[in-house]
């Protein structure tokens, strides 16, 4: 699912139940649990060359050998993804919940 797609599908639910509706993430179909979302993160290309940079740095690498070193054709060819944050687990999915996600 792309960040477009969750949008649009948010939005939708927006409409039949309003902004202030708590969002949950369901997991585990075969033991099946619902959590909060803590937060959410982009890991993005400029942030991965940026990370990659500072671990080049940390481990003890000048300016020349990370430059040297950075594969920036790799950095491009991985996606930008959005992570969801598991919050805490509130408890069992209800049996509702299952039936509608086909679980």
């Amino acid at each position: 699912m792309t960040i477009g797609e969750l949008i649009e599908t948010l939005e939708d639910i927006k409409e039949q139940v309003g902004e202030n509706a708590e969002c949950r993430f369901a997991s585990q179909p075969s033991y099946p649990f619902e959590y909060s979302i803590r937060d959410a993160y982009a890991l993005t290309k400029e942030t991965r060359k940026e990370m990659a940079i500072e671990a080049m740095r940390e481990e003890g690498m000048d300016e020349d050998e990370i430059k040297e070193n950075l594969d920036e054709d790799e950095l491009e060819q991985e996606e930008d993804v959005v992570y969801l944050e598991e919050g805490c687990q509130i408890g069992y999915l209800p049996g509702e919940a299952k039936d509608l996600i086909g679980w």
